[in-house]
């Protein structure tokens, strides 16, 4: 049967109030709270718990059972007592109290009732317990859950909803989670893992912190989702037996389309999308404007690709080259002398090389070389930010790369000035020919 003890008495400056108890036959669960000197209780006390049949019965129902040295924390103390023989569920109970092992016990006034209807929480269900009653408190005061005497979880009050704080955690607004570490000042937020932190105002936030962050995580905002995970974040990847190796890897649903994809929508609904094809392994990138890649870092724009780059349909590559955006604008001369010193040359790339770069096939290609392209065109020779195989990663070291579209341009100047030579070299033939039909026609 299911027992409550409701009614706290006082007596010497000690109070002890049960908060419920679970019984079967003559056994209990009691939970309950004992001040000392007017203070929540510590430490350790002996209870002699004494049943009797009704609250002015001087004959005790059974003998008195001593619980020796039970454990009080912040007040409260749950322990287990069984008594000699059956108790009606209607009884009550007398309780003395003493310091563990010291001294005389000390009655408390007035004895506690057990009653059946009237139990506030069962281990076995709710059934056939008013609405009244609950699991709880019914002032300001936080609703804390020990486990082997120590504070495992507490609940602290505000109107509009309780903060719940966990292990080390602190919550203290509204509706605030905070387990292990973390620490919750906003309302509806949750930080959580060794340093995630809301500050006050960051409401509805969402905040994880790794055991590896060099200071707190913090939400720098209401309604953000903050994580901070050493180990990698996962989407849909729990379960599913897939390699996990980025710093943000997301996989694709366990059921439905076997690609995975990322969706970016702007506030007016335009969208782009990122997704690796399943069936081939490709990255396509999409997005109804077109796709611009911009580098602020560098300011110019950067796109690097490892082997072939291919477009749907023929045509170069397009730049911005307005004229009123350009300054310091003059002719190019002498183009077919400034072609004639690059060198270009046929190569395989090395066996090094290939190991680190996969994709690129082992055949011949068409191209310069940068050093000695650097000498006719030394602003189209830059740094590649990759160094040569097993090399020492030093400025020395680093591979150079060529940006060859000069070359196209001077190319264009050197066919133009190809063109105005032929046109010089066309007229003085017409002139030749005028001069040769004038002699011939005299010879005649």
């Amino acid at each position: 049967m299911n027992a409550s003890i409701r009614r706290a008495a006082f007596a010497a400056g000690l109070a002890l109030a049960f908060g419920g108890g679970t019984a079967h036959a003559a056994s209990f669960t009691y939970h309950g709270s004992l001040a000392d000197g007017g203070q929540p209780a510590e430490g350790r006390y002996d209870l002699r718990v004494t049943p009797y049949a009704s609250r002015t019965a001087s004959a005790a129902a059974a003998a008195p059972v001593t619980l020796y040295g039970v454990e009080v924390s912040e007040g409260r103390f749950s322990t287990e007592i069984e008594f000699a023989g059956n108790l009606a569920p209607d009884g009550w109970i007398g309780v003395a109290v003493r310091k563990a092992g010291t001294g005389d016990f000390v009655e408390l006034a007035g004895r506690s009732e057990i009653t059946l209807a009237d139990a506030c929480w069962s281990t076995t269900g709710n059934a056939g317990i008013g609405a009244s009653n609950y699991l709880g408190t019914s002032d300001a005061t936080p609703l804390v859950v020990a486990t082997n005497g120590s504070t495992s979880a507490k609940f602290l009050p505000f109107s509009n909803g309780a903060a719940f704080q966990t292990g080390y955690g602190a919550a203290d607004a509204a509706r605030a989670f905070a387990p292990n570490y973390g620490t919750a000042h906003a309302v509806d937020s949750f930080a959580g893992g060794y340093s995630g932190r809301v500050p006050v105002g960051n409401d509805r936030s969402f905040v994880w912190g790794g055991t590896n962050a060099v200071n707190w995580v913090d939400s720098t905002g209401a309604d953000q989702f903050d994580v901070w995970a050493e180990g990698g974040a996962v989407v849909n990847g729990a379960g599913l037996n897939f390699p996990t190796s980025g710093d943000v890897d997301i996989h694709p649903r366990a059921s439905g389309d076997a690609d995975a994809d990322l969706t970016l929508v702007s506030r007016s609904g335009k969208w782009g999308r990122l997704y690796i094809a399943d069936g081939t392994g490709i990255l396509q990138i999409g997005a109804q404007g077109g796709v611009h890649i911009n580098n602020p870092v560098q300011v110019l724009d950067s796109l690097k690709v490892d082997g072939a780059a291919t477009k749907a349909t023929a045509g170069a590559w397009q730049a911005n080259s307005d004229g009123r955006i350009k300054q310091d604008i003059a002719p190019i001369d002498n183009a077919l002398e400034t072609l004639a010193k690059v060198q270009p040359v046929t190569f395989r790339y090395t066996d090094a090389y290939r190991a680190e770069h996969p994709q690129v096939a082992d055949q011949r290609y068409y191209n310069v070389i940068a050093q000695q392209f650097a000498t006719v065109f030394p602003d189209a020779v830059t740094k590649s930010g990759e160094y040569l195989p097993n090399a020492e990663k030093s400025a020395d070291n680093e591979i150079l790369q060529v940006d060859t579209y000069p070359a196209q341009i001077v190319t264009i100047a050197a066919v133009q000035e190809l063109a105005q030579r032929n046109a010089t070299l066309e007229a003085t033939v017409r002139q030749l020919m005028a001069r040769i039909a004038k002699l011939e026609a005299k010879g005649k």
